[in-house]
């Protein structure tokens, strides 16, 4: 089997997610190329001429065929050098004292919508960085600049190294995106894309789930 699969996530779970998985998959398909893009932004399959695309929250796209691999649970994390200078925060009233790190593409708002007795609300936040992609806001939460609400798979291994603690988890329960495999041609996809589909699957379902 060969040919080129072509491939679009999010950084963070292109990052964490597939690129440790393709040296396997070339272990068993080496004569497949994995054209793989990486961006927050949400990409058209039919322009972009994309194969697969791994989403992280609400689908809108008709006509896809959408496989589930799981969810994604938002958690606000920070640096231990940070809570130590700016104190942690004890309720989510507490934020308007602190730098929140965010995001700056189209489908992002300065809006951390969080869990307050019971019911969620909507808090504007701000702060020194707004950047494009999950992975930047991580590493700059991670380097002391301020709060991060990023997905779980973000921040898990900083989270068992200490470089990140979670911060208000109350607030945050509940906060879960789905993740899902988008791909054109149902039960006519080509066979170098299904066993892409095929081998990637059951691996990143596991790594959703911790």
């Amino acid at each position: 089997m060969a040919g080129r699969v072509r491939v679009s996530s999010s950084v963070g779970f292109g990052q964490l997610g597939i690129e440790p998985l393709l040296a396997g998959f070339w272990a068993k398909f080496p004569r497949i190329t994995i054209d793989l893009s990486l961006s927050d932004e949400i990409v058209d399959l039919y322009l972009d001429r994309t194969d697969v695309a791994f989403r992280v929250g609400p689908l809108q796209d008709s006509g896809m065929t959408a496989i589930r691999l799981g969810s994604a649970k938002r958690m606000i994390v920070a640096a231990p050098s940070y809570l130590a200078e700016r104190g942690t925060p004890a309720g989510i009233d507490d934020l308007a004292d602190h730098a929140c790190l965010g995001f700056n593409f189209r489908r992002a708002n300065a809006v951390w919508p969080l869990r307050d007795s019971g019911r969620i609300v909507d808090r504007i936040v701000e702060g020194p960085l707004i950047a494009n992609n999950g992975e930047t806001v991580r590493r700059m939460a991670v380097a002391g600049l301020g709060l991060a609400r990023i997905g779980e798979f973000h921040a898990r291994d900083d989270l068992r190294a200490g470089r990140l603690i979670e911060v208000l988890p109350a607030a945050t329960e509940g906060d879960t995106e789905d993740v899902h495999a988008l791909f054109l041609g149902g039960e006519r996809v080509p066979n170098r894309v299904r066993a892409f589909l095929d081998f990637v699957t059951p691996q990143l379902r596991a790594f959703l789930a911790g």
